[in-house]
């Protein structure tokens, strides 16, 4: 696919970011299955993918020389999009995942997931990234129960929204309206 970007037709340029999220698992196996599934999927939608990142397994962002040389690149200009099989194989801390997408935006680069939709373009859909930032370190709650990361912040928002007690409304919830 392409995009415009300076007033020219280019190709957008997306690398995978990935990593062994446990020591449980068998080195190299999610790796390679991120890599080969995203790869296979999204240049058969007609997608190039420009670069891959590949982390055997370190929790502290710092300590990623993969996760540093994407950033890097991103500094750079040499990333549109980055491409994750799901936010926890990025990292499985809140605070980090924020501080990660923060810093890719800054330079106009997209994180996207395979597997958890979301966007930050707006104020609410910015607030649903943060709850699925917040649910990274319950994460395997969600996957015993195959809900996703995006799913699970939607329930919570929609949830919260309609709580008894909530000072943030004014408005009085649907649920909550009864007839006269």
């Amino acid at each position: 696919m392409q995009m415009l970007k300076n007033d020219q037709l280019q190709e957008v340029r997306i690398s995978i970011y990935t990593r062994n999220t446990s020591t449980e698992q068998p080195e190299g196996r999610r790796r390679y299955r991120d890599i080969q599934v995203l790869k296979e999927k999204y240049e058969r939608m007609g997608y190039k993918i420009q670069g891959i990142y590949s982390e055997i397994g370190c929790y502290n962002p710092k300590r990623r020389p993969e996760l540093m040389r994407l950033f890097l690149d991103a500094f750079l200009g040499k990333i549109d999009v980055v491409l994750v099989w799901d936010l926890f194989s990025l990292t499985s801390n809140p605070t980090d995942l924020l501080n990660i997408h923060r810093f890719l935006a800054q330079y106009n680069v997209e994180l996207c997931s395979a597997t958890e939709p979301f966007d930050t373009s707006t104020p609410d859909s910015m607030l649903h990234f943060q709850w699925m930032a917040e649910l990274l370190e319950h994460e395997h709650l969600a996957c015993k129960r195959d809900i996703s990361l995006s799913s699970l912040a939607r329930l919570i928002m929609t949830k919260g929204a309609c709580m008894k007690g909530d000072e943030s409304s004014a408005e009085p919830c649907i649920e909550s309206i009864r007839p006269a």
